[in-house]
């Protein structure tokens, strides 16, 4: 039987990458979560799993010594949508899983339960889960237990993307930025799949605080990421890096395609009215964008050097009249080509 189809899973991948939990080391805190679950539940193996776009990365393993599975392997995948338990009591007797390596193979798995965890947007992000090789069923204070470490597992893993977000703008911070544009690099190269960078400003954003006060001044900045998030994909990324200053990851966009985006955000903003006491008021952005990953998904440079080039290009865009945004080569070139 075919799995599952997959819609939230650009937008699952951003959720962990934003947490900076996938292929990082082991922590007591998911381990002390699959210990419990093997010993309420006597379970010989118990995971924290999370669904990448093309795997099942376990945070935390308990009784197996693995670290991840191809994601067409996972019993998770089947979890549903709605945070409720999934139970298999007998998975060689179930079309889903009979022919699985993981029930047909060497491990022999023939018992699974796994509740989901739920991202704050409602989205199955991966599980809390045993599995027994021998066929059996859970009990009721057993499935309550394991609905519970499901849910501490989600609370844990929200702590952390509160922790890289930027409080007035609600974008992510320049460490996120760090973080996300390594994750995928990584991920270009394995997926074969390009992604942009690009920096964006605010132009005379000094004028609306002189203007209109710094309470505006938040506002402007406010509406200008909450503006990004209404325009861009669920897949895109926002980080302030500055002042006025933003950085934007475009996952999966070469530079043109980036720049077709990011002209619809500008004309976006330019079409806005911001409400103040005084009135409203209008502002314009500018920006730069540079193909980070090729079509290969091979780098094209380093996130500095990449930022370096793409700064220098919001500054050539303001200087050629601002409210515009230019696509920066990565290879020579007679001359940058910028869009108006």
């Amino acid at each position: 039987m075919a799995a599952p189809s997959n819609k939230d899973a650009a937008l699952r991948a951003q959720i962990l990458h934003s947490m900076n939990i996938l292929d990082t080391t082991p922590e007591e805190t998911f381990d002390r979560i699959t210990r419990i679950a093997s010993t309420a539940l006597n379970m010989p193996i118990a995971l924290v799993s999370l669904l990448d776009e093309d795997r099942q990365w376990f945070k935390s393993a308990h009784g197996l010594d693995l670290r991840e599975t191809p994601l067409e392997h996972s019993f998770c995948q089947y979890a549903s949508d709605d945070g409720s338990l999934l139970e298999v009591m007998d998975a060689a007797d179930d079309v889903r899983f009979a022919q699985s390596p993981f029930v047909s193979g060497p491990t022999g798995i023939r018992f699974y339960a796994g509740v989901p965890v739920m991202s704050a947007e409602g989205v199955r992000i991966g599980t809390v889960c045993v599995l027994d090789r021998t066929p059996r069923s859970l009990l009721p204070g057993q499935r309550q237990i394991l609905k519970d470490l499901a849910a501490i597992a989600a609370h844990e893993l929200e702590l952390r993307r509160i922790a890289s977000t930027d409080s007035l703008t609600g974008a992510w911070n320049r460490r996120m930025l760090e973080i996300v544009a390594t994750n995928e690099f990584h991920r270009a190269r394995r997926v074969k799949r390009p992604f942009s960078i690009a920096v964006l400003d605010i132009d005379h954003f000094k004028g609306v605080n002189d203007r209109f006060g710094h309470e505006a001044g938040n506002d402007a900045l406010f509406g200008f990421a909450s503006t990004f998030r209404s325009v861009m994909r669920k897949e895109d990324w926002l980080f302030r890096i500055g002042g006025e200053e933003f950085a934007a990851i475009l996952i999966g966009a070469d530079g043109m395609a980036a720049v077709e985006a990011l002209e619809r955000f500008r004309r976006e903003v330019a079409d806005r009215d911001f409400a103040v006491s005084e009135g409203l008021f209008r502002m314009t952005a500018s920006g730069a964008v540079i193909e980070a990953a090729d079509l290969e998904g091979t780098p094209t440079g380093s996130l500095p050097g990449l930022l370096e080039k793409a700064d220098r290009g919001l500054y050539q865009a303001k200087r050629e009249g601002r409210n515009r945004i230019c696509l920066l080569y990565t290879s020579p070139s007679p001359r940058d080509f910028y869009i108006h």
